[in-house]
């Protein structure tokens, strides 16, 4: 009865540092966002690989710390979409002669990023599930309203399709993120 009450504090300390941790990245880019001038297309690109990098990264520690099934599907998913939109990225500025470039947005998601994997590296097998996904649903979230303003502020073409391209599956993910969620949330389900 004390492990379980020890192992159920640690998961909510965890589970708390990811939501605080991410409110404060969430807030950052937001206010950079707000104060200075609008991205550039080659810095809505930076953004866009930097969260690929940051899925791909999570998605590969919950392959190596979960056994649920149903987690290591969805993380699979995630790895291999976001593999392919980064590839498709990749090949966009290929094509057209540019490069992406940082911005206070790409480095605040950098950080996250390795913030995030430090905490889902610390969290116990029994608060992993629900700290990975709050994470997935927090980011995924915030991406896809990124995406949808940077979709209408772009001015090129090429951006623009790929931006409308990438879209789709991160609504997907976002939506497979909050439904496994609602099922790790339920005693006995989903590990």
């Amino acid at each position: 009865m004390v492990a379980s009450r020890q192992r159920h504090a640690h998961g909510s300390r965890v589970i708390g540092r990811v939501i605080c941790a991410w409110l404060l990245c969430l807030a950052s880019p937001v206010v950079a966002y707000a104060q200075g001038a609008p991205l550039s297309d080659a810095q809505m690109v930076g953004v866009l690989l930097t969260a690929n990098q940051a899925e791909i990264a999570a998605g590969r520690i919950a392959l190596r710390k979960t056994q649920s099934t149903s987690l290591r599907s969805f993380a699979t998913r995630i790895v291999n979409e976001n593999a392919q939109i980064a590839q498709e990225t990749s090949d966009m500025l290929q094509r057209v002669g540019a490069m992406a470039q940082r911005s206070s947005m790409s480095d605040a998601l950098a950080r996250q990023s390795r913030d995030d994997a430090e905490m889902l590296d610390q969290a116990d097998e029994y608060s992993f599930a629900q700290a990975y996904l709050e994470r997935e649903v927090e980011f995924l979230g915030r991406l896809v309203k990124t995406v949808d303003d940077f979709i209408r502020t772009t001015h090129s073409a090429d951006v623009k399709v790929l931006l409308v391209r990438a879209r789709p599956a991160f609504t997907l993910h976002l939506d497979q993120a909050r439904r496994l969620r609602l099922v790790f949330e339920r005693p006995g389900f989903g590990h």
